[in-house]
């Protein structure tokens, strides 16, 4: 069956859409931090410095586990496909470019990192780490989803039966046929 492209991407040379997305992350940010905030009764970061080195380090940590866990589900649905990973324009990535999925793969492969580093945010707590650290890192981290949440946004709205194309700039759609 011959493909036809429905429609091209490109995520990380889209100057509007990295500019939209961001005001949309800096929007989540501060909603979910304020709403931390009035929730909780205020909270801080305790131990001055320290505290401030375990958010800085554990934003980090929350990047890489979160472009890893792209990278295995494009593994576990393309296992020949090839991932790479990546910083540009601002954010970091996982590709694999040239591999194909179904919508439904593809919806997975965007929304993973974020249902697993937010049990894993849950499961810190519960363990008693500090609730603001841990609080404002997931905070941090569902900001940086926004791209993953737009590509979900897209393909909640595509017909049923496309195929995703990834590519080092963002991603494809394609019907067959």
């Amino acid at each position: 069956m011959e493909r036809k492209l429905l429609e091209e991407i490109n995520l990380l040379e889209n100057r509007k859409l990295i500019i939209n997305l961001n005001l949309v992350a800096i929007l989540i940010v501060f909603v979910l931090t304020v709403l931390g905030v009035v929730f909780s009764g205020g909270f801080e970061i305790s131990n001055g410095f320290t505290g401030i080195f375990w958010l800085l380090l554990g934003y980090f940590l929350s990047l890489v586990i979160h472009e890893a866990v792209h990278g295995i589900f494009f593994k576990a649905f393309c296992p020949s496909g090839k991932v790479k990973f990546g910083f540009k324009s601002g954010m970091a990535y996982a590709t694999s470019p040239g591999s194909f999925y179904t919508k439904s793969q593809f919806f997975i492969i965007s929304i993973a990192p974020f249902v697993v580093l937010t049990g894993l945010f849950i499961f810190l707590r519960s363990l008693g780490v500090n609730e603001a650290v841990v609080y404002l890192i997931f905070a941090l981290h569902t900001s940086g989803c926004v791209g993953d949440f737009y590509y979900c946004i897209l393909l909640i709205n595509k017909p049923t039966g496309i195929l995703v194309e990834d590519t080092e700039k963002g991603i494809n759609f394609y019907s067959e046929g």
